[in-house]
This record gives C-alpha cells, sequence and structure tokens, in this order.
C-alpha cells in the first residue's frame, strides 16, 4: 500500500487494486484567509492524480476537507487529465458520513454543507452515504469506518487488504464507539496511524481578538487530545496529521499574528511527545509518499524527497507565542475590495438576506430587532445606519462609528463597506470569525454562513469556470 501526501487531510492510498482520495483540498488556497502550510508544489496535483482516482472520501463536511473548488477541479479535469485515463471521472464512486445528526447550519468551516447536493452539483453520480460505523467493501479493500465525536457527521476510515492496515482520522475527535473496538481481543492491526494535532485556538483570541490568557492550558488540552488518541490506538508507526495550514489573507493585511496565537500543539512538538511515549512517528508533508510493506511503513522517493522539508522551520513558523500581540479589529484596515454600491443599498440587500435565518427569528420572537452598523467607505468617511429587522426598514443615524449612535439594547457591526460588498456578492469566504471581530453579536454569521450563501458560493464557482 502507498499513500501520498497532497497537504493537510489529502492524502491518495493505492492499496494495488485501487485508488482512493481522501478530503480533497487540491489548491493552494482554501479561501482568502487560509492556504496550505507547507505550500503545495506547482505541479503537485497533476503529478499525482494524473491516473485518476476509482474512489474519493469525505471524513466530513467542512470547507478544508469537502472543497467545492477542488471537487470542480477533479470532475473538470483542467489540472488533471483523465481523458487519457481508464478511469474517467463519471466512474468515481464517493464516499461520505450522512446522519443521524444532519450539518449544523450555522457553525464555523461553512458547516451547512450538503455532501451529496454538492457532488451532484459537480457532476459527480456515483454516491454512496455511510453511517460512521459501518463497512464499506471495494475491489480488493475494506473501509472500516469510525465516528467522531461531534454533533455533525464525521468520520475516521480504516484502509485494510491483505497487505496493510492504515487509519486516517482526519481531524475527528475520538468517540468512545472507537475506543471500544481497539479494546477488543480481536481489534484491527494498525500499521500506520494517522492521528489529528489539533489545532485548538486558545478562547476567545480568533473569536474576539483577545490575547492569550493560559496558553498552558490550551496547550495542555491539545496534547491530552493526541495522547488520547495515541493511547487508544496502538499502531506501529503514528503520523501526526491535519495540520497543514496557516493564515495568509490576500487582503493586504497581515494577519501573521493569527499563526501566533492558535496553534499550541504542531506536529513537531507532536512528534516529541510521541518520543516521550515510547511511539515510533513520522511526519511527512505534500508530496512525500509512505510505502506500507511488510508491517513497515517508511518514507520512499516520491514526488518530494523523504527529506524535502525542513520540518522544525516551517512548524516554527506556527508555534504559540504567548508574547504576540493581536491587533484590534479597524474596519478601515481589515478590508477586502473595492466599494461600487452605495452604502444604503448595500444594507438594504443585507437586511433582505437576514430574514430567515436563525438571527431573523430570534430578533421577532423578542420583538426587538434593532442593531446599529456603520460602513467605512471608500472615500474615507464612515456613517452609521440602524437595521430594524421587525420593520423591514434602514435609516441612517448620523456620522461615526456604530458604538457611537446605540441608544440602548441594539447589538453593533462596524464594517467596511467594500469587505460587505464582496461578502453579498458571494465572493468572500472568511469564516466565522472575520464576522465576529466586525461586531459584539453573530448578525453577519447569520447571513454568511446560511446554506444559501454556500449554495451561491457553488453557483459562482461553476458560472466562473465556464469562462476559463
Amino acid at each position: 500500500m502507498r499513500l501520498t501526501s497532497l497537504g493537510h487531510a489529502a492524502v491518495l492510498v493505492d492499496t494495488g487494486s485501487e485508488r482512493i482520495l481522501f478530503d480533497p483540498w487540491l489548491t493552494q488556497r482554501l479561501d482568502r484567509f487560509w492556504e496550505h502550510h507547507p505550500a503545495l508544489p506547482d505541479d503537485l496535483v497533476a503529478r499525482v492524480l494524473d491516473e485518476g482516482v476509482d474512489y474519493v472520501v469525505f471524513s466530513h463536511h467542512h470547507f478544508d476537507h469537502h472543497h467545492y473548488p477542488s471537487l470542480h477541479r477533479l470532475v473538470d479535469g483542467a489540472d488533471v487529465d483523465f481523458d487519457d485515463s481508464p478511469r474517467q471521472s463519471a466512474g468515481v464512486t464517493c464516499i461520505y458520513p450522512a446522519g443521524p445528526v444532519p450539518p449544523q447550519l450555522t457553525a464555523s468551516g461553512l458547516g451547512h454543507q450538503a455532501i451529496a447536493w454538492t457532488l451532484r452539483r459537480f457532476g459527480f453520480e456515483h454516491l454512496h452515504p455511510v453511517t460512521p460505523g459501518d463497512t464499506v467493501t471495494l475491489g480488493g479493500a475494506t473501509l472500516r469506518t469510525f465516528p467522531s465525536a461531534v454533533s455533525f457527521p464525521e468520520m475516521s476510515v480504516l484502509v485494510h487488504n491483505q497487505d496493510a492496515a492504515v487509519m486516517l482520522c482526519g481531524d475527528s475527535l475520538l468517540h468512545e464507539d472507537t475506543v471500544a473496538a481497539f479494546a477488543r481481543d480481536d481489534a484491527p492491526r494498525l500499521d500506520a496511524l494517522f492521528v489529528p494535532a489539533h489545532s485548538i485556538s486558545p478562547p476567545g483570541v480568533l473569536t474576539e481578538r483577545r490575547s492569550v490568557s493560559d496558553p498552558d492550558a490550551a496547550r495542555a488540552r491539545a496534547i491530552a487530545n493526541f495522547d488520547r488518541y495515541v493511547s487508544t490506538l496502538p499502531a506501529t508507526v503514528t503520523v501526526p496529521s491535519s495540520f497543514g495550514w496557516r493564515i495568509s489573507g490576500d487582503t493586504g493585511r497581515d494577519y501573521d499574528w493569527c499563526n501566533r496565537t492558535i496553534f499550541p500543539f504542531t506536529p513537531v512538538q507532536a512528534m516529541a511527545r510521541l518520543d516521550e511515549l515510547g511511539r515510533d512517528g513520522l511526519l511527512w508533508g505534500p508530496g512525500q509518499v509512505i510505502d506500507i510493506t511488510g508491517g513497515k511503513a517508511t518514507l520512499v522517493d516520491g514526488p518530494v524527497a523523504p527529506d524535502g522539508y525542513d520540518f522544525d522551520a516551517l512548524y516554527a513558523e506556527v508555534t504559540l507565542d504567548p508574547t504576540t500581540p493581536v491587533p484590534p479589529f479597524d474596519a478601515s484596515l481589515d478590508r477586502y475590495g473595492h466599494q461600487s454600491r452605495p452604502a444604503p443599498d448595500l444594507l438594504r440587500d443585507l437586511l433582505d438576506r437576514l430574514v430567515a435565518t436563525d438571527y431573523w427569528y430570534r430578533a421577532l420572537d423578542n420583538g426587538s430587532g434593532r442593531h446599529v452598523i456603520s460602513l467605512y467607505e471608500d472615500d474615507g468617511s464612515e456613517s452609521s445606519y440602524l437595521l430594524d429587522l421587525v420593520a423591514d426598514r434602514v435609516t441612517r443615524l448620523g456620522d461615526g462609528p456604530a458604538r457611537g449612535h446605540l441608544a440602548g439594547g441594539e447589538g453593533w457591526t462596524e464594517i467596511a463597506a467594500a469587505t460587505l460588498e464582496a461578502m453579498l456578492h458571494a465572493d468572500l469566504l472568511f469564516g466565522s470569525s472575520f464576522g465576529l471581530w466586525a461586531s459584539d453579536g453573530v448578525l453577519l454569521s447569520a447571513v454568511f454562513h446560511h446554506p444559501a450563501f454556500y449554495t451561491r458560493h457553488v453557483e459562482r464557482e461553476l458560472r466562473e469556470a465556464t469562462t476559463r
């Protein structure tokens, strides 16, 4: 069995009889905020996937594991030449977790994505949903799935055939069913285990832009999660995984402070922990290949050589430094794009899109639904407006930031008009944090985590693909 890293949680598993692609995120940038780290070599995806794939497996529906621009790339074949391969994209079978708990509609990471709808929309014809805990038999290999201890469908997957057994955990949380399965006398053997080195952010840093208050506690939580996986799943070799990104916004604003404040436990630190626990481990990056033969997993020659990365230097760039200052949000600096529409038009559009969101229902329930929002415009001015969700009305209050116009009980939002316009045009995926930086509530999250916002992104990708 041979495994090739495509960065983060994306792995191609070649069993000798089938090629299985896990959690495809195949572009350097995930969105306008996150990117692969280490970076993907320019021709890596084309080189690795030129022979096609038979199966695509998704651990869950979050954007870094179910990345629709990457899905479209697989089908479109612009960089991956399926046409000269006996394996055609129309014949790919997609395997993904479904039920019993539906995806959360307003969770971070675009938690509302509907895997089946997206796959169909991008042209995949053979869909195979599974309930985590199910076993799927392929041509020459078997996939045994295990649930994750989260409130949405997510799974770890054990791939095994007569030669090797590999478990890929994505960034799942260890579930008691998995613990029980590996405590049995007939527990599966594992030649290699890919276990998450979780990027558990210290509380409040990304959501509220607060400085790290207790770095030791944040790191202790991450180590405890890692240790529990390692003690539960006795593999011949353990690979700290699903930690292949960093924040690098393409807005002209420096977000490197994020990389020094949100990652308390890196793969390099996980390797040191494995050594303390007496367990064998290895690190790999995009383009590196692990060969599993005779129960032994080793790095072998591939698109990137076994010694192709200096992991100490790479992960030093994303190691927690509690002394790093967290800058306050500034709408005039934390911005994207250019404004082409008047502020009242943008706010009218925002108000319309709030209708039928959770935020809208709660506002109508409590009878208030009043929110003060200020827009920092391209001409340097800043004006505040009252959004009245009950009366469905936008009223200008005057110049200056929103917090200077609060009468009592209203929430506030302060954002650049250009950024709001980009969001409304389905052109910006900043996740939940950006919306919370700009506000004291979830008004923006209610709109930009709504399923309608996601479907607009998908349709936009399809439209733009026809012009490329």
